[in-house]
C-alpha cells in the first residue's frame, strides 16, 4: 500500500512547486506557473496551499503507520508455529474491541498521568528541601561558626543553581526547574541569614530598606538566570519578586497613603516594561506572538525535528508576554488605588463653609486629589507611550487591539485625575458633572481626529498625514473609548435624577381626576442633573455631526478563522497586494496545523480582504446612526426639563413638551425616515402623555395636539406603498384613533360625566373609526380598524359595571358591526360579531326585565344560528346538515326539555311538540339527517312526558305481578325475534345514513 504525495509547496524532498503540474518555481513569488499557467495569487491560491500542506502531513503520517503495521504483522507471522503455552516476548494484547476498564486481563485506566505524578513529586520534594533549609537556618544556626555557616549556605545555593544547566542538557527540564526554585529559595535564606548574623553590619540597616534591596537583587537575578537558561519558573518568580521593592521602599521612607503606594506600583510597572522592551529588542526571535508559540508547541510532536527546533526558538515568547501582562496589571492596580482614593475624597459630604473643620477637610481633600496626579499621570503617560509603539521589522510592538486597550486605560487614568481635580472645588452633587466635563472634551477632540480615519487605513499599516501619521489610529481610538466610558459612567447619576423628575407628575394623577380641587405640588429637578444631561447631549450631537463611520470607530467584521489562528500564506499566494512584505519560511509544523486552520465556510480571504484593508466599504462606509438616535432621545427631556430647573410653572413644561412634539413631527415630515426622526416625535409624545394627566385642562389640550399630529403623520408621512414610511403611517393612524378616544374620554370627564358617559364617548370614537378604515386601504386601514376594535372592546369592558348602559353599548357596537359587514372582505366575520353583540344585548335586557323563561334567551340565538347555517349550506352544498343546522336546532330545542320536565303546564309541551313535529317533517321532506333525528327525538320525549302520568296511573291500578309478567313476555319476544330486530336496525341505520 503506497501512494505518491501530492505536488505543491514544501513537498518532501523538493522546493516549492506548482500544486497542479508539480513543476518547481523559478522565482520565490510567481504570479502563474511557468508550465501550466495556473494562477497562484488570491484567496483561493492561499487556501489551496493550506489544503496541500495538510494532505502532505496526512500522507507522511500514513506512511509511518503503514511501516509500523508491516513490522507488527511480520512479528506476529514469525510466531505462527510456536506452541500455545510458550511465553510471549511481549505483554498479551487485549481482545479486539473496547473493553471495560478493570475487566479480567485488561489493566485499569490510570487515574494520574506520568507527567502529573512527576510534577507532584518534584514540587513536594522542593518544598521539603526548602523547609529543611529554613529550619537549618533558623534553628541550627548557632551550632556553626561564621565560616561554617557561610560555607554551608553558599555550597547549597551554588549546588542548587549549578545543577539546572546539566539537567537540561540531559532532558530533565522539570527537575531543572525544581532545582532552580530551590536555589532561589536558598538565596532568600542567604539574605535572611546574613542580616540575622550581622554580616558586614547588615543588622544595622532598616528592615524595609534591607529587604527592598534583597528582593530587587533576587528578582532581577532570578529573571536573568531563568532567561539565560530558558527556565520558566525562575523568570516567573523573578517577575513576581520584583513587585516588592517599590512597596518596601515606600515603607522604608515612611511615606503613607494610597498615592505613595500607587506611585511605587506604577513606577515598578514602568521599569518592568522598559526592561522587557530592551530584552525583546535585543532578541527579536524570542518576541514572537504567543499564538505562534502555542501553535508551534502543539504541533511539534507531529511535525518532526524541524518543528521542535522552531518551538525551541520561540520558548521565550510566553514568559515575555506573561511578564508584560503582570507589569500591566500591577500598574493598573496602582492607578486604580489612586483613582479610588481621589474619588472617595471627592464624594465625602461637605461641611458648612464657615467652620474650621470644613477648611481642614477641604485641605485634606485637595491633598488627596492632587497627590493622585502623580500615579495616575505616570500610568497615563506609560500607557500612552505603549500605545504609540508600532510593530516594524526588527522592532517588536503590540498589536493594534492591544495598543487601543493601552490607550483607553491611559485615557481613563488621565480623566479620573482631571475629574477629581475639577470635582474637589464645587459641591458634592456636582461631582459627576466634574468628571463628565473632561471626558466630553476628550471625546470631542478624539472624535474630530477619528473623522475619516477609516478611509486612511490600509492592510500594511496606518498611513495618513499630519497628526494621524504621528499618533496612528490606536491612540485616538483608545482615548475615544476611554472618554465615552467615563462620560457614560459619570452620566448615570444625572440620568437617575432625570428619570425621577420625568416620572414625578404621575404621582398627582389620582388627585387631579378625583373630582375635588387640585392640590398644589412642587416639581423640581437638580440643576447638576440637567447640566449633565445637556453635556451628554452636546457630545452626542457633535459626534453625530462628525459623521463617524464604523470603520472610523474600529468596528469591523471579525477576522476569518484562518487569520485568527495565525496561519500564514506563502509568498506565491500573497501577491494580490503590491505593498505586502514577502512572507518568511513556513515551519514544518504547518501541515499538522493546516487542517484546523482551513475555513469551513469557503476560501480564506487574502490580506487585502481584512477589516483594515483599503477604503471602507459596505456597512462600514455609512455613518453610525446611534449618535443621532441617542441625541434625539435625550434632546426632548433636556429641553422640556429646562422650565422645571428654572422654577417655571407646571404648564410651561407641558407646553414645551407638546411644542417639542410639534417641532419634531414638522422636522420628520421634511426628512427621510430614519431612527432619529422617529425617536424624537415618539419621545416628545410619551413625555407629554406622562406629564399632562396631572391636570385636566393640560390633558385635554395635549391629547388634542397629539391626535392632530397623528393624523398629519398618517396622511403625509411617506407616500411609498411599502417601506418604513408606510409603517410610520400605520402606527400614526392607530395612535390617532387612540388619542381621539382618550380625548373624548378626557373631555367627557372634565365636563362632569360619569364612567358610563366616558366609555360611551370612547365607543363613539371607535364607531367613527369603522367608516374611516373603510375609506382607506392597506396597512393604514388595518391599523385604524384594529385600533377601533381595541378601543371599543375597552369601552365595553369599562361599562360592565352598569348593565343598562352595557346593553345599549352592545346594541351600538352591533349596529356598527352590521355596517362593517357591508364591506365584502369583512362580511362573514362582521356579521357573526354583529349577531353575537345584538344577542348578548337582548339577553342583558331580558335579565334586567326579570324574564326567566329559557326560550326568551335561546330562540334569538337559535334563529341566528339557523340563518347562518342555511347560508353556509347554500355556499357549500357538500357540508352536512349537522354542521349547518345542528347548533341552531340544538340551541332552540334542547333548553326547553329540562324546563318541560321540571315545570308543569300544558303550553310548553304543546309548543315544543309542535315545533319538533314541524322539524321532523321538514327533515323527512328534505331528506336531512339532523332535523329528522333531533326533531324525532324531541317529539318522542314530549310524547313520553305526556303519557307518563297515564302510565303511572294505570300501573297503580294493576296487580303487582302484571308488570313483571309483561316485562318477561317482552324479553321473550325480543329474544325470539332478535335476528329480525338486528336486520331492522341495520335497515334503519342505512336509511339514516343516506340522508344528508
Amino acid at each position: 500500500m503506497t501512494s505518491t504525495p501530492p505536488p505543491g509547496p514544501g513537498a518532501p524532498g523538493q522546493g516549492p512547486a506548482c500544486p497542479d503540474c508539480g513543476a518547481p518555481f523559478e522565482t520565490d513569488r510567481p504570479a502563474r506557473c511557468g508550465r501550466c499557467r495556473l494562477p497562484l495569487t488570491g484567496a483561493a491560491a492561499a487556501t489551496l496551499w493550506q489544503v496541500t500542506l495538510a494532505l502532505q502531513g496526512v500522507e507522511a503520517q500514513r506512511l509511518v503507520l503503514l511501516r509500523q503495521r508491516d513490522d507488527l504483522l511480520a512479528g506476529l507471522r514469525a510466531r505462527r508455529d510456536e506452541p500455545e503455552g510458550a511465553p510471549a516476548p511481549v505483554p498479551a494484547l487485549p481482545a479486539w474491541g473496547p473493553q471495560r476498564p478493570g475487566a479480567p486481563g485488561v489493566p485499569g485506566h490510570p487515574e494520574v498521568s506520568g507527567r502529573s505524578a512527576q510534577t507532584a513529586l518534584l514540587v513536594l520534594g522542593g518544598l521539603l528541601v526548602s523547609i529543611a533549609a529554613l529550619v537549618f537556618t533558623v534553628v541550627s544556626w548557632g551550632y556553626l561558626g561564621i565560616g561554617g555557616r557561610a560555607a554551608v549556605l553558599a555550597a547549597l545555593t551554588g549546588c542548587a543553581l549549578a545543577l539546572p544547566p546539566r539537567l537540561r542538557r540531559r532532558g530533565l527540564s522539570a527537575t531543572a526547574e525544581t532545582s532552580a526554585a530551590i536555589g532561589l529559595a536558598l538565596v532568600l535564606l542567604d539574605f535572611f541569614a546574613a542580616r540575622a548574623a550581622g554580616l558586614a553590619g547588615l543588622d544595622a540597616v532598616a528592615l524595609p530598606a534591607y529587604w527592598a534591596a534583597a528582593t530587587a537583587l533576587t528578582g532581577a537575578g532570578a529573571a536573568a538566570y531563568g532567561w539565560v537558561l530558558r527556565l520558566r519558573l525562575p523568570v516567573v518568580a523573578g517577575v513576581l519578586l520584583w513587585r516588592l521593592p517599590g512597596l518596601l521602599v515606600v515603607d522604608a521612607l515612611g511615606l503613607g497613603g494610597a498615592d505613595a503606594v500607587a506611585t511605587a506600583m506604577v513606577a515598578t510597572a514602568a521599569v518592568d516594561l522598559a526592561v522587557l522592551r530592551a530584552v525583546a529588542g535585543r532578541a527579536p526571535a524570542r518576541a514572537l506572538p504567543a499564538a505562534g508559540a502555542v501553535t508551534a508547541a502543539v504541533t511539534a510532536p507531529a511535525a518532526g525535528p524541524a518543528a521542535g527546533a522552531a518551538s525551541r526558538r520561540t520558548v521565550g515568547a510566553v514568559p515575555l508576554q506573561a511578564a508584560g501582562a503582570v507589569a500591566a496589571l500591577w500598574g493598573g492596580l496602582g492607578a486604580f488605588l489612586a483613582g479610588q482614593a481621589s474619588l472617595s475624597a471627592v464624594l465625602v459630604p461637605r461641611l458648612p463653609a464657615a467652620s474650621a473643620a470644613a477648611a481642614a477637610a477641604a485641605d485634606e481633600r485637595w491633598a488627596v486629589v492632587l497627590g493622585a496626579w502623580l500615579p495616575l499621570g505616570c500610568f497615563a503617560l506609560l500607557a500612552l507611550v505603549v500605545s504609540l509603539r508600532h510593530p516594524r521589522p526588527g522592532r517588536p510592538g503590540l498589536p493594534a487591539a492591544h495598543r487601543r486597550v493601552a490607550a483607553a486605560l491611559g485615557g481613563v487614568a488621565l480623566l479620573v485625575a482631571c475629574g477629581g481635580t475639577v470635582a474637589a472645588g464645587p459641591a458634592r452633587e456636582w461631582g459627576a458633572v466634574a468628571y463628565a466635563a473632561p471626558a466630553a472634551l476628550l471625546a470631542l477632540a478624539t472624535g474630530a481626529l477619528l473623522r475619516g480615519s477609516g478611509r486612511d487605513r490600509t492592510g500594511a499599516g496606518e498611513q495618513a498625514s499630519g497628526p494621524r501619521r504621528m499618533l496612528g489610529q490606536a491612540l485616538p481610538l483608545g482615548l475615544f473609548h476611554a472618554a465615552a466610558l467615563v462620560l457614560l459612567v459619570a452620566s448615570v447619576p444625572a440620568l437617575g435624577e432625570i428619570v425621577r423628575a420625568v416620572l414625578a407628575p404621575l404621582g398627582q394623577v389620582r388627585a387631579a381626576w378625583a373630582g375635588g380641587p387640585a392640590e398644589s405640588w412642587a416639581w423640581s429637578v437638580a440643576p447638576a442633573a440637567v447640566t449633565g444631561l445637556w453635556l451628554l447631549l452636546a457630545v452626542l450631537a457633535a459626534l453625530a455631526g462628525y459623521g463617524l463611520t464604523r470603520a472610523d470607530l474600529g468596528i469591523a467584521p471579525a477576522a476569518p478563522a484562518a487569520a485568527a489562528a495565525g496561519v500564514q500564506a506563502p509568498a506565491w499566494a500573497d501577491a494580490t497586494r503590491a505593498d505586502a512584505p514577502a512572507a518568511g519560511p513556513v515551519p514544518a509544523a504547518a501541515p499538522a496545523a493546516a487542517p484546523a486552520a482551513v475555513p469551513a465556510a469557503g476560501p480564506a480571504p487574502g490580506p487585502a480582504s481584512g477589516p483594515t484593508s483599503g477604503a471602507a466599504s459596505g456597512p462600514a462606509a455609512g455613518p453610525v446612526g446611534g449618535f443621532a438616535t441617542a441625541a434625539a432621545l435625550l434632546a426632548v427631556p433636556a429641553l422640556a426639563l429646562l422650565p422645571v430647573a428654572l422654577g417655571l410653572p407646571y404648564g410651561v413644561a407641558v407646553a414645551v413638551a407638546a411644542g417639542s412634539a410639534v417641532a419634531a413631527v414638522a422636522y420628520a415630515l421634511s426628512r427621510p425616515v430614519r431612527p432619529a426622526t422617529v425617536v424624537a416625535p415618539v419621545t416628545a409624545a410619551v413625555l407629554a402623555l406622562l406629564w399632562a394627566p396631572a391636570d385636566r385642562v393640560a390633558t385635554v389640550a395635549v391629547l388634542a395636539v397629539l391626535a392632530a399630529l397623528s393624523v398629519v403623520l398618517a396622511v403625509r408621512a411617506g407616500a411609498a406603498p411599502a417601506g418604513p414610511g408606510l409603517a410610520v403611517r400605520a402606527v400614526a393612524a392607530a395612535c390617532a384613533v387612540a388619542a381621539s378616544g382618550a380625548e373624548g374620554a378626557a373631555v367627557t370627564a372634565t365636563a362632569g360625566g360619569t364612567l358610563p358617559d366616558v366609555t360611551l364617548a370612547m365607543l363613539g370614537v371607535a364607531v367613527v373609526s369603522a367608516p374611516v378604515a373603510a375609506r382607506t386601504g392597506g396597512a393604514v386601514s388595518r391599523a385604524v380598524e384594529g385600533a377601533g376594535y381595541a378601543l371599543g372592546a375597552l369601552a365595553l369592558l369599562l361599562t360592565a359595571g352598569a348593565p343598562g348602559r352595557l346593553a345599549f353599548a352592545l346594541v351600538v357596537a352591533g349596529v356598527a358591526m352590521s355596517g362593517v359587514a357591508l364591506r365584502p372582505e369583512r362580511r362573514r366575520a362582521a356579521s357573526l360579531a354583529a349577531t353575537a353583540l345584538l344577542i348578548v344585548s337582548s339577553w342583558i335586557r331580558l335579565a334586567l326585565s326579570g324574564v326567566g323563561t329559557p326560550e326568551a334567551y335561546t330562540l334569538s340565538a337559535a334563529v341566528a344560528a339557523l340563518v347562518i347555517g342555511g347560508l353556509h349550506l347554500r355556499r357549500h352544498p357538500g357540508a352536512g346538515s349537522w354542521t349547518a343546522y345542528g347548533p341552531g336546532l340544538g340551541l332552540g330545542l334542547a333548553p326547553s326539555l329540562p324546563a318541560m320536565w321540571l315545570e308543569g303546564g300544558w303550553l310548553r309541551p304543546l309548543l315544543l311538540g309542535s315545533a319538533a313535529l314541524v322539524v321532523t317533517v321538514l327533515g323527512a321532506r328534505s331528506r336531512l339527517q339532523c332535523p329528522l333525528v333531533l326533531g324525532g327525538g324531541v317529539l318522542l320525549l314530549v310524547g313520553v312526558h305526556e303519557l307518563a302520568p297515564v302510565v303511572v296511573q294505570v300501573l297503580g291500578l294493576l296487580p303487582r305481578w302484571v308488570p313483571l309478567a309483561f316485562a318477561g313476555l317482552l324479553l321473550l319476544v325480543l329474544g325470539a325475534t332478535y335476528e329480525q330486530r338486528l336486520r331492522d336496525a341495520r335497515r334503519l341505520r342505512a336509511s339514516l345514513g343516506r340522508l344528508h
